[in-house]
């Protein structure tokens, strides 16, 4: 045998990573999650300083005189006054930021809280699920460094969110402000921004803390039940003096003082969350880095039934694999349905006691609802934000969906006598399935809740329908898409439809822009099926863009391969 003696080859040369491509996700753990997170971004900053400039515009334009705040004063001080659990405190609610506050200010922390739980409970444990964290990890830093650059990426994400939050604030005073008052100084946008972003950062750091043992689903449901207890403590013992003590234990009723828009401070207030946040962050590093990578304990659980554990055919797989996430959902929106109607029996019981002026006033800004029953609050008050979560629940649907291309498990699954179009439909019937167990779900909270109160529950329970039909057109989108193009977009362009949609229903009237610019909006076709009101254009509509859209992915999958 010979054997060639010389040189050993010469080692390949060193490529140089630009600085760009550093920032754009090549380089670090930061850069990478930084990149992933770039359509996170998109969305909630659009949504959070759309929202804020929509509001703006609304109350600078339908109340721009100073009789119509005066106006605007007696309805928010009758209400307050009437049901201070319900609408919370009213402070200023004659300027534009104290309204805000008012009005909008739940909507903005729970969006920006709900993100930080699913962003940091994901973060870790679903790399770690999915065995590419491994990979990762045999790169020469230690498990601390990966976790703390992860970490990074989703503060410096949510402080530019926050930047454009503020920038929003302060432009919708500036440009939109009617009255004397209506500017919104820059310290009181940036104490406002601050505020949400640590009670962000306060329900995020729940989940991140618990991810390590609990996997993703167990360490979000228990940070969003958290948020949500503490949310609903801190209004309810307002009338309930019982709640007061639990009520003790919620970030918001730490910060309740601070209202920057309002023009009211209480900046020591916010050391506490921070504390909070930054002790609960060192202890799901400290448990990521003691445990091993995707070791975790579930929460235990009832069996599930054989027939849902994804062993009868692809349909029933499809379905299986969504059973746990879209109960998750189901519960979580059934919980806050079951809140809102249940409390529609103190409603009714205050509009007794009011005067008939008041009462008046009611009736002028809801002419259309009968608020004093379950259907009606649950109109005003439930509809547009479920929206919103129904929305974004089919969004992570569709991504489950997708996970089987872009995971490359997809090419395992094709090995068998199944072709790429019948995964396509058969994984959309899936995703279908689980959006009618949801929609099940949090239509019995809504039932239970109107019960309680002693309303007709048959109603509101079948205008719940309506939130699934819109989940089923948005997983519609989503499925065209990921069949046409490609899965890895699929379930970001179905939470863009979500965003576009509601931002053009808030816009558009009180904007006074043209019908045919509502209209655009899916959720302006539906009438008001909480009272019992249906429109038909729009239950066509979801139902044509569901199974359209999985017609189209299932069409678009035969026309091209699969993503390697």
């Amino acid at each position: 045998m010979a054997i060639e003696l010389g040189r050993s080859p010469i080692a390949a040369p060193r490529r140089h990573v630009s600085a760009w491509s550093r920032v754009y996700g090549l380089g670090s753990v930061y850069a990478k999650t930084l990149r992933d997170s770039r359509l996170a971004f998109l969305i909630m900053a659009g949504l959070l300083g759309g929202i804020m400039l929509v509001a703006g515009a609304a109350i600078g334009t339908a109340y721009a005189t100073a009789t119509s705040r005066a106006d605007l004063v007696n309805l928010a001080t009758t209400a307050a006054g009437s049901m201070p659990g319900v609408t919370g405190k009213a402070v200023n609610v004659g300027t534009l930021g104290g309204y805000v506050t008012w009005k909008y200010g739940p909507l903005f922390v729970i969006a920006a809280a709900l993100w930080s739980i699913l962003a940091l409970s994901g973060t870790l444990a679903t790399e770690a699920s999915k065995g590419s964290l491994e990979f990762v990890a045999v790169a020469p830093f230690g498990k601390r460094r990966l976790a703390l650059e992860k970490l990074a990426a989703h503060l410096t994400v949510l402080t530019a969110v926050l930047a454009i939050l503020a920038l929003a604030s302060w432009v919708a005073g500036a440009v939109f402000g009617s009255v004397p008052g209506d500017a919104v100084p820059p310290q009181a946008a940036i104490g406002y921004a601050l505020w949400v972003g640590l009670i962000a950062l306060a329900s995020g750091s729940v989940a991140f803390a618990l991810s390590p043992s609990l996997g993703r689903a167990g360490a979000a449901g228990i940070a969003g039940f958290i948020l949500f207890a503490g949310y609903l403590l801190n209004n309810l013992q307002v009338t309930e003096p019982a709640l007061t003590g639990p009520a003790y234990l919620s970030w918001f009723y730490w910060t309740a003082g601070h209202l920057p828009l309002a023009g009211e401070y209480d900046w020591v207030s916010l050391v506490p969350v921070a504390v909070v946040a930054v002790v609960l962050f060192v202890v799901g590093l400290e448990a990521f880095v003691r445990r091993d990578i995707g070791a975790s304990s579930s929460i235990r659980t009832p069996r599930l039934p054989r027939a849902i554990l994804g062993l009868h055919g692809p349909i029933g797989r499809a379905f299986g694999e969504r059973f746990s996430i879209s109960l998750a959902w189901g519960i979580g929106l059934g919980f806050f349905g079951f809140g809102i109607a249940a409390i529609s029996r103190s409603l009714a019981d205050s509009f007794h006691t009011m005067s008939p002026a008041s009462v008046k006033i009611f009736h002028d800004i809801f002419p259309l609802f009968d608020i004093s029953t379950a259907g009606g609050f649950l109109q005003v008050v439930f509809v547009q934000l479920g929206f919103i979560v129904v929305g974004f629940a089919a969004a992570t649907l569709v991504s489950g969906w997708a996970s089987d291309e872009t995971s490359g498990r997809l090419e395992m699954l094709l090995a068998t006598p199944l072709a790429r179009a019948s995964w396509a439909v058969s994984g959309g019937l899936g995703v279908y399935l689980a959006i009618v167990l949801m929609t099940i779900v949090f239509a019995a909270g809504v039932g239970i809740g109107a019960l309680m109160a002693g309303s007709d529950a048959v109603t509101p329970m079948a205008g719940s329908v309506t939130l699934g039909l819109y989940a089923a057109a948005v997983a519609g989108v989503g499925i065209a898409i990921g069949g046409l193009f490609r899965t890895s977009i699929a379930a970001e362009m179905a939470a863009v439809a979500v965003t576009v949609t509601f931002l053009i229903d808030m816009i558009a009237p009180p904007l006074r822009l043209p019908d045919w610019v509502h209209q655009l909006a899916l959720t302006a076709h539906f009438g008001q099926p909480m009272v019992g009101i249906w429109d038909a254009s729009g239950v066509v509509a979801c139902l044509v863009i569901a199974f359209g859209g999985l017609a189209l992915g299932g069409w678009g999958m035969r026309r091209r391969d699969v993503a390697r």
